[in-house]
């Protein structure tokens, strides 16, 4: 063995040792600590945009977001961009979790915490982890291989003279060259940039000294245009200005993220960030634009209706606060006007749904283009529109804003081919005289407008305390109401109506009372209109029909004459439930008979409701009912149904008989209806009679029946059992 052989023997065999040694241990070192740094980068970058999530919750919800449990856990349930599983959770101030997803990641885990602020203050912190079992698992089977990798080198190079290390080099260059690859075909994308120094040895630029397709793809299109390219200048002042701030971050080795956008472009990148070597910076753009979209989309339909596109009840009420705020600091006043357009669902209701949405789009372009920048309109659902008017004074009043808006409504709506016109009533409640928090002012504005549309719409009314005393008395009948039926707070009296020839009781209308155990008696005039509006007239009319019945089957077991018994039938029964089934069951269970029965209808029942409806109500006369109609002459005036409905009684309503012997039109309405119901064979009764004038002038023009306080009074159950028993002969049916 020559002497440059053994040299060359030594040489290889030091090569050999320091190329295995240096694959076994460099290649997974480097792997790890790369792949860590792009693990650590993507914690902080999915931990910030989490954390800016969480702070518009904060934002929205203020001192309430530890409860808005569900929109925590949607935020944390999202899956970051690379779809790799991660643990989130919502830690307060105090230690005490208040959100987390419900992954389960393998140990050791990577962990990154940031902080999350309410207004400048720290109220908890976000906690992102991703497991590092992946990661040591390829490093270790990296490791593995890089020994393998090393022993093989080493014998290799025990073995063979020095053109095997040529050999060794050239299958590291196609090792480099598919890495190369690798980099060129990846979706994200990757740039090289060299730091350039000012002559104090500060940074002052970069310039871009390598970029991959896909980089070149996202900001140019041509690789050859980027390299070479001053960093700033082709990245925007966003990636400038994040640079400029964290520069010292960078000359400590650290890797940072953060979110870029592209505003010309409407692009957005995750860009992380991290120093490969000292006067070198990489960066890695990956683009989301897709789901930062999404995001927004998602905020749109979080604060503003779909429909209108203002803002809806959520974001009004953070506007109204922030308007609040400001008039309380700057010690000016505003307004809130609620508005609500005048028969809206009759749009819905003859023209259909699709008509009525585009008819609320025009009607807020409308009042969208009569109010100031400054101001807020949005929509409360339905048909129902808030305004709020800050820095209100002598160039600007609630009134002028209130009629421009009603003015601008008022103009023809092109609605599918119709022309529709529709009016708006608004309320006005003013800061600080009717109210100094929102819900207050949106309660008062809600009042004022329920005024306006009771005074004839189509206007606008201030709130004033009286309407808030109504509407205190209306919520405590509307309680009392629902709670009166179980408390049997509801009693009957029966009003006697008597033949107008030989003066006999022939029937008796029940009359529904109301016994307020704190109040006393209240009138029927304060809660029937209540309770057909809250639907509560079902249950009601459905006991006053029982309890009379079981009134009318006492009195026929005592023996007292069968008179007719008189029940009041809402319009709301008819429409909203099968009525005849309820009547056949009372009658039933009650064993009342039918033939005492009569059922009494208004004029808008038989206009309002259903041909089926009325068709079925009408057949109970085959049962023996009959049927009336109750306060004749003063509902519509089509009197289509007075022939083609086999109705048996009309009663004149009162207001006919009060002026009988002074007031000629009223005797000439009498007399033609009277004239009208004996041509028709219907019989007739005359209501409100009190004098002996009023009774000879119906007597004398062939008024069948007569009730009024002339005889008597409503009486309670037992006084009108007594007048029964008393009364002698009575006429049958």
């Amino acid at each position: 063995m020559t002497q440059s052989d053994y040299s060359l023997q030594q040489l290889t065999l030091a090569l050999a040792l320091g190329i295995s040694s240096l694959i076994a241990l460099l290649i997974p070192s480097s792997y790890f600590l790369l792949s860590y740094q792009g693990l650590q980068a993507t914690l902080e970058s999915q931990t910030e945009l989490t954390a800016n999530s969480v702070n518009s919750i904060i934002r929205s919800s203020q001192k309430m977001w530890r409860f808005e449990e569900v929109r925590l856990s949607e935020v944390l349930e999202r899956m970051p961009h690379d779809e790799t599983p991660q643990f989130l959770r919502i830690v307060s101030e105090d230690g005490e979790v208040v959100a987390k997803n419900n992954l389960i990641i393998p140990t050791p885990v990577a962990m990154h915490t940031l902080n999350i602020y309410d207004a400048g203050t720290v109220v908890g912190r976000i906690e992102a982890s991703r497991s590092m079992r992946p990661l040591l698992q390829k490093t270790t089977m990296i490791a593995f291989c890089s020994i393998l990798g090393g022993v093989i080198i080493f014998i290799l190079f025990r073995r063979l003279p020095l053109n095997a290390i040529k050999k060794a080099f050239q299958t590291l260059a196609e090792s480099e060259k598919k890495y190369r690859s690798l980099y060129q075909t990846m979706k994200e994308g990757m740039a090289l940039h060299r730091v350039n120094l000012d002559e104090n040895g500060a940074i002052s630029s970069f310039t871009v000294i390598d970029a991959n397709p896909s980089c070149a793809a996202m900001f140019d299109g041509n690789l050859d245009n980027i390299i070479g390219r001053d960093s700033f200048a082709l990245f925007g002042d966003t990636f400038r200005n994040f640079f400029l701030e964290r520069l010292e971050v960078f000359e400590h080795g650290g890797s940072l993220s953060f979110e870029m956008s592209l505003p010309d472009k409407d692009y957005f990148y995750n860009v992380q960030i991290f120093s490969p070597d000292h006067g070198l910076i990489a960066t890695l753009f990956e683009d989301i634009t897709e789901s930062r979209k999404a995001e927004q989309q998602i905020q749109q339909m979080a604060y503003f209706d779909t429909l209108t596109k203002l803002p809806n009840r959520a974001l009004f009420h953070d506007r109204i606060n922030q308007a609040l705020a400001q008039a309380k600091r700057d010690n000016t006043s505003m307004a809130v006007l609620f508005l609500d357009l005048d028969h809206f669902k009759n749009v819905n209701d003859t023209l259909g749904h699709s008509a009525g949405d585009q008819l609320l789009i025009e009607a807020s372009h409308r009042l969208s283009s009569h109010i100031r920048s400054s101001d807020t309109l949005a929509r409360m659902g339905g048909d129902e529109f808030v305004v709020v008017i800050t820095h209100l004074g002598e160039q600007l009043n609630a009134t002028y804003v209130a009629q421009k808006l009603i003015d601008s409504i008022q103009a023809p709506f092109q609605i599918k081919g119709n022309e529709l016109y529709v009016s708006a009533s608004i309320g006005i409640a003013l800061f600080p005289d009717d109210g100094t928090n929102a819900e207050t002012l949106i309660k008062h504005a809600d009042m004022a407008m329920y005024f306006s549309k009771e005074s004839g719409r189509n206007t606008y009314n201030f709130f004033s305390p009286v309407m808030n005393q109504k509407a205190l008395m209306r919520m405590e009948n509307e309680a009392g109401l629902r709670l009166a039926l179980q408390r049997g707070e509801f009693f009957l009296e029966f009003q006697p109506i008597m033949s107008a020839s030989n003066r006999t009781i022939v029937a008796a209308e029940a009359l529904v009372r109301w016994n307020h155990p704190t109040r006393g008696r209240i009138p029927p005039i304060e809660f029937i209109t209540l309770a057909e509006e809250t639907g509560l007239i079902l249950p009601l009319g459905e006991w006053v029909l029982r309890t009379t019945c079981k009134t009318m089957k006492a009195f026929n077991d005592a023996g007292l004459p069968p008179v007719r018994y008189c029940v009041n039938v809402s319009s709301k029964q008819i429409e909203q439930q099968n009525f005849p089934e309820v009547v056949r069951t009372v009658l039933c269970e009650t064993g009342a008979k039918a033939e005492q029965l009569e059922i009494e209808l208004t004029e808008s029942c038989l206009v309002t409701g259903t041909d089926t409806n009325i068709s079925d109500v009408f057949g109970m006369r085959d049962w023996g009912i009959t049927i009336a109609i109750d306060d004749f002459g003063t509902g519509y005036s089509s009197l289509s149904y007075i022939k083609t409905l086999p109705i048996d009684h009309i009663k004149i309503d009162r207001a006919f008989v009060v002026d009988i012997c002074t007031n000629v039109q009223d005797q000439a309405i009498v007399e033609a209806i009277i004239t009208m119901s004996q041509r028709l064979g219907i019989n007739n009764i005359a209501e409100g009679v009190e004098t002996q004038d009023q009774l000879e002038f119906l007597h004398s023009q062939g008024c069948n029946e007569i009730q009024g306080y002339y005889f008597h009074r409503p009486l309670p159950v037992d006084a009108f059992e007594s007048l029964l028993r008393s009364h002698g002969k009575t006429e049958t049916i």
